[in-house]
């Protein structure tokens, strides 16, 4: 009897394990590229040079709280609580450490059209805080990548200089020219109410499963009682 409690409780907190979903909604419009295209199953090493003429994005660590303060390039807003500028020329700013932020990336290469434009409008679901776009500050910020990802590390990842990020709101309309090696940024949003807790579908069943010895048990009781 004690067995079948603790298996039944253990089943019901596993029941509650929980799941991020994706929080890019989609590249819509999109133009200049062969595609644009949203994936959960990003290529297992970035690449220089993927020679495709896709615009790829996708999320990575969602609903992360920052236990240090974030450098990155481009803001949405410089009067923002949580936004300082740093003084030293470079003409980056801090995101605070406590901000809750979510991060997605974005590859861009224009295939065998070396410096053609991709013109779209990224739809996410939470406000845009922040574009991530200098070889140092995406070195820095990997941390906000996933796990089973190698980024590599290689040089001349972010954006040209008269590359465009406009902000409004939950939407970032871009305009990206690129050539050898291609364009990678890291987008920072707000906390995503789509990365919301759901039961994963393996403790669904495990919470049936434990239904079923939950009846059982109690068929043995009422047997036992009636001997």
């Amino acid at each position: 009897m004690k067995n079948y409690k603790c298996f039944i409780v253990i089943a019901l907190m596993c029941c509650f394990s929980f799941s991020l979903q994706a929080t890019l909604i989609e590249l819509d419009p999109c133009t200049g590229a062969n595609e644009c295209i949203i994936t959960t199953t990003p290529p297992a090493i970035v690449s220089p040079n993927p020679n495709d003429g896709i615009l790829l994005a996708w999320d990575e660590v969602q609903n992360f709280t920052l236990t240090e303060r974030l450098r990155v390039d481009r803001v949405f807003d410089v009067s923002a609580s949580f936004v300082t500028a740093i003084n030293d020329g470079s003409g980056d700013y801090w995101l605070a450490a406590g901000t809750v932020v979510s991060s997605h990336y974005l590859q861009w290469d224009p295939g065998n059209s070396s410096g053609s434009t991709v013109n779209a409008t990224i739809k996410l679901d939470s406000q845009v805080f922040a574009f991530i776009i200098a070889d140092q500050n995406l070195f820095d910020s990997d941390f906000l990548g996933l796990p089973s990802l190698d980024y590599n590390d290689f040089g001349l990842r972010g954006l040209e200089s008269g590359d465009t990020t406009v902000f409004n709101n939950t939407d970032v309309d871009i305009s990206w020219s690129a050539s050898s090696p291609g364009d990678w940024t890291r987008l920072i949003t707000a906390l995503s109410p789509a990365a919301v807790s759901i039961p994963e579908p393996q403790s669904l069943v495990l919470f049936f499963v434990s239904l079923i010895l939950i009846n059982k048990t109690k068929k043995k009781v009422v047997g036992t009682m009636f001997r």
